[in-house]
């Protein structure tokens, strides 16, 4: 059990964080650049000491600023990776791994032991005699992973761990990465600003902004049930507040400023309701299916992610839609141009 409560004057503003992170679970913080993720993990590593607050690591308190408490980063048994990955290039594979041993005061024999076995767990077998230089991006993404994982840690901390990865090699490294973490079952706190790291990595996600962890929870709790609309924005989840009301057909019916959209949730008054970009349709013509809910708007933006288009159609309210990139060329899309965007009742979820 990891429990922390800390506080730091930064430049821009205050970073106060708190969160508990049980044995075994993940915890990704994640957030815009700016917002105090790396400071929050360079604190608990001990690389920076608080203004404020107590780290407490299985019943061990590390940091107590009230007491004048603080364990040196070398004794915290408190594993970092850090996005550059910081391999040493004279070393090999091998050397790199037994150096996060030794720095914790193992003998040689027993480093190159351990360093070995956590090579073998990082499905890097074959490659102790290689540098470097001499190696993939995710290979050198797992060694710097191994070497971690090889000084003994308690606890493993990760900056950007997919930072410097191409699209392929980042969902392949990213797959691999979680299944180390939960074969080793270690506490684990990742930062990123990509939402997809966080959400394929975090038992737990906390979405960061300006010094604070605005909302914490499980990957369905935050998008299912964005507090604010940052947390809907960033985490790219459409969040509209409205009036719910009884609605035909045992539906409910809520009205967004002068637009009403129809769930298969019952509610009735103030409510927020969610809806994913990739339950919404775009299309020229007014659509002739099963979509109960239609806003016809403005494009506003378009941007694109990876394999699809994000696109924001806008008429007094804001509806993003996920499409494909052919479904983009086939329809012509265009910033100003009008289009219906449509979604079914059960894609709209509420929530007081």
């Amino acid at each position: 059990m990891i429990s922390v409560s800390l506080s730091k004057q930064l430049r821009d503003f205050p970073l106060q964080v708190e969160f508990e992170l049980a044995s075994g679970q993940c915890l990704a913080l994640v957030g815009p650049t700016g917002c105090g993720k790396t400071t929050t993990l360079r604190l608990l590593a001990g690389l920076l000491q608080p203004d404020a607050g107590r780290i407490v690591m299985d019943g061990e308190t590390l940091v107590d600023t009230a007491a004048g408490l603080s364990v040196p980063a070398q004794k915290r048994r408190v594993g970092v990776m850090f996005q550059d990955y910081a391999l040493f290039p004279h070393l090999t594979v091998l050397g790199n791994v037994m150096y996060g041993a030794q720095a914790r005061g193992a003998s040689r024999r027993e480093a190159e032991a351990r360093a070995r076995q956590t090579l073998h767990r990082a499905r890097l077998d074959g490659l102790e005699s290689l540098y470097p230089r001499q190696l993939s991006g995710g290979q050198q993404q797992r060694v710097a992973l191994a070497r971690a994982l090889a000084s003994g840690a308690r606890v493993l901390l990760m900056d950007e761990p997919m930072s410097a990865l191409d699209p392929v090699t980042r969902r392949q490294v990213r797959g691999e990465v979680l299944e180390v973490i939960h074969d080793l079952n270690l506490q684990t706190v990742v930062v990123t600003h990509d939402v997809a790291d966080a959400l394929t990595l975090g038992d737990r996600i906390g979405v960061m902004h300006e010094g604070r962890i605005v909302q914490l929870g499980t990957r369905h709790e935050l998008l299912a049930q964005p507090r604010t609309p940052f947390v809907a924005e960033f985490l790219g989840v459409n969040l509209l507040q409205g009036e719910a009301s009884p609605g035909p057909d045992g539906l409910s019916l809520v009205r967004c400023g002068s637009h009403h959209f129809y769930t298969v949730e019952q509610e009735t008054g103030a409510v927020q309701v969610t809806c994913h970009p990739w339950d919404v349709t775009l299309s020229l013509q007014q659509p002739d299916d099963s979509s109960l809910n239609t806003l016809f708007g403005r494009i506003t933006s378009i941007a694109h992610l990876g394999g699809r288009t994000r696109v924001t159609v806008e008429n007094g309210v804001a509806m993003v839609a996920e499409v494909t990139h052919a479904s983009e060329e086939r329809l012509g899309l265009k910033i100003g141009a009008n289009v219906y965007a449509s979604f079914k009742a059960s894609a709209l979820r509420v929530y007081k």
